[in-house]
C-alpha cells in the first residue's frame, strides 16, 4: 500500500511539474489589411479599454499605399504609459515577466508590421496576448480610417 501511495504521489508531482504558469490565449483571427485605398497620412487610433490592463494607442504612417512607420504604446488602467517599470509591483515574478513581455511586444509588433506589411505576419508574443489583440484592433481601425 505504501508503494502504491508513493507511486501516485510521484506521478502527481511529475504532472504538476510539467505544467506552466503561463496561459496563452489563441491568436485572434486576423483579416488581411488592404492598403489599396489608403490615403497618405498619419493615423492615430486608440484600442478598446481592457478593464484590468488598460488601452493602447497606435500611430500609423502610410505613404504610397505602404506602411512606412508605426508606433504602439500601452497605457495602464490609470493612464500611465507602460514602460520598463510596468509591473514592478506585481504579486508574483511571473506577473512581472508577463507585464514586461507586453512592453517588449509593443516595440516588436510595429517593427514586424512595417517590415512585412502583413498583419498576419506579426507574431503574437506569449504573455502579451492583450497587447497583441489591441495591436490587431488598432491597425485594422487605422487602415479603415485611411481608406475613408
Amino acid at each position: 500500500m505504501k508503494t502504491f501511495f508513493a507511486t501516485i504521489c510521484a506521478f502527481g508531482i511529475l504532472l504538476t511539474g510539467c505544467g506552466s504558469d503561463e496561459v496563452s490565449a489563441p491568436k485572434v483571427n486576423v483579416n488581411r489589411i488592404n492598403l489599396s485605398n489608403a490615403k497618405d497620412g498619419i493615423y492615430t487610433v486608440e484600442s478598446s479599454l481592457d478593464e484590468e490592463l488598460g488601452k493602447s494607442v497606435l500611430t500609423l504612417t502610410i505613404r504610397d499605399k505602404t506602411i512606412t512607420a508605426a508606433e504602439f504604446a500601452g497605457f495602464d488602467i490609470s493612464g500611465r504609459r507602460k514602460d520598463d517599470n510596468y509591473g514592478e509591483f506585481a504579486a508574483t515574478v511571473a506577473d512581472y515577466q508577463k507585464a514586461q513581455a507586453a512592453v517588449d511586444a509593443m516595440k516588436i509588433y510595429p517593427a514586424q508590421l512595417v517590415e512585412t506589411q502583413d498583419l498576419n505576419a506579426v507574431d503574437a508574443i506569449s504573455g502579451a496576448t492583450v497587447s497583441y489583440n489591441q495591436f490587431v484592433e488598432t491597425v485594422t481601425r487605422a487602415v479603415e480610417e485611411a481608406a475613408k
